[in-house]
């Protein structure tokens, strides 16, 4: 009895310094973030004139999108290919807008009841409790991937996280701009480079999954595996931004013309 006391203390200890630690984690990143991006203003602002207009674009942040088919959020998404660059608080936008969009709740608690159906995470168990611990696990696993790719490295690295429509073009073109969204990304200052965020902020997050996960799923290997089935999500997410306003148009306009007949007279 003693020993399984101790067993008990020793993981209560550990999950309380795992917690302490991401927590920390967080609050240094947007310490630092932000005191870039207002050492950046500084600089870049040689009138007080242009430091208020630099103040109110940062309070605006982008504004929020339309959604798609009614339902799906497209807050990162613009079709304006000279948009000019979000400020630090712009990106932190986007982030806390994906996260708590009750379209990622709804997401994240269908993704725990497959989990739950098919019993991974054993140790979890079933019922309430084990269904909580899957949504948990799910909803950390995206909400620490969104802010390591939106907010946190394009803050530090001076990267765009939106995804910029093609709109235009043959469907071989616009595709391949969709699939090089994972790995090509447009800096603030306006040229492409590679995406350090989207990859290295979801290894990170991958990395922060060990911290919450059961002990028997914290490898290396499921590390980088959550990691790639992060960079998957993100590709298909892209291929949708892409066609999804199209599809839209064209539901939209069948049924519009499917009511006009309906109304004029035999």
């Amino acid at each position: 009895m003693p020993t399984s006391i101790a067993v008990c203390q020793k993981r209560y200890i550990a999950r309380s310094k795992a917690r302490w630690l991401v927590l920390s984690l967080v609050l240094v990143s947007l310490a630092a973030a932000n005191a870039l991006s207002a050492q950046q203003q500084v600089m870049a602002s040689p009138s007080s004139t242009t430091q208020k207009t630099s103040q109110s674009d940062e309070d605006t942040g982008p504004p929020d999108s339309e959604r798609m088919f009614g339902v799906v959020r497209t807050f990162g998404i613009t079709n304006d290919r000279n948009a000019p660059p979000l400020t630090s608080r712009g990106k932190f936008r986007i982030f806390t807008q994906n996260v708590t969009d009750p379209f990622t709740v709804l997401g994240t608690g269908i993704q725990a009841g497959m989990g739950q159906a098919r019993n991974d995470f054993p140790s979890y168990g079933q019922g309430m409790s084990g269904y909580a611990k899957r949504f948990g696990a799910s909803f950390a696993d995206y909400a620490i991937g969104e802010f390591m790719s939106t907010y946190a490295f394009p803050t530090m690295l001076h990267e765009d996280p939106r995804y910029f429509r093609e709109g235009e073009g043959s469907t071989k073109k616009r595709l391949g701009h969709a699939f090089a969204s994972t790995f090509v990304t447009r800096k603030d200052s306006g040229r492409n480079s590679f995406n350090y965020s989207n990859s290295v902020g979801r290894i990170a997050a991958g990395g922060f999954s060990a911290l919450y996960y059961p002990a028997e799923n914290r490898s290396v290997g499921l590390v980088f595996s959550r990691a790639g089935i992060g960079l998957v999500f993100g590709t298909a997410g892209a291929v949708f931004s892409e066609f999804g306003p199209d599809l839209q148009k064209k539901l939209f306009k069948k049924k519009s013309q499917k009511r006009n007949q309906e109304i004029q007279p035999q």
